[in-house]
């Protein structure tokens, strides 16, 4: 019986076969690799969209409990009154109460004393709750 084909068809036909065999797994490779890579950009383009509006709401939020407090703090104003030592001071006409040399302080700040004059007011609004991160 005659062989189908000569050995030069042969090895042609061999080098044919292994040329288109590693062109088609050089194709799927490169074909994975784009899938890969398109995915991946999805999921990026995804996940900076969700941290987007997590941050716009989070802003949202901040922005909503600082009006609460500035609404509070306007409600609610702190007085502080200190009790100062006196001393009468009598002239021909006048009489006046004055506090004694150097008790009086600058900027307002209470001494240990003023605890004792201090008006309670009620808490501020709480802050807004912290947003989990789901782990």
């Amino acid at each position: 019986m005659r062989p189908l084909l000569s050995p030069a068809q042969r090895n042609r036909s061999r080098l044919l076969l292994q040329v288109l065999s590693g062109t088609l797994a050089a194709a799927t490779a490169a074909g994975t690799v784009a899938a890969t890579a398109a995915a991946a950009h999805e999921t990026a383009q995804d996940q900076t969209d969700n941290a987007l509006g997590a941050a716009a709401a989070e802003a949202e939020a901040a922005r909503a409990h600082a009006e609460a407090l500035a609404e509070w703090a306007a409600e609610n104003p702190v007085v502080v009154v200190t009790p100062r030592p006196e001393r009468t001071v009598v002239g021909p006409e006048v009489r006046v109460g004055a506090s004694s040399s150097g008790s009086a302080t600058v900027g307002g700040r209470p001494s240990s004393a003023g605890s004792q004059g201090r008006v309670d007011t009620p808490p501020p609004p709480p802050a807004p709750p912290a947003k989990s991160t789901g782990s």
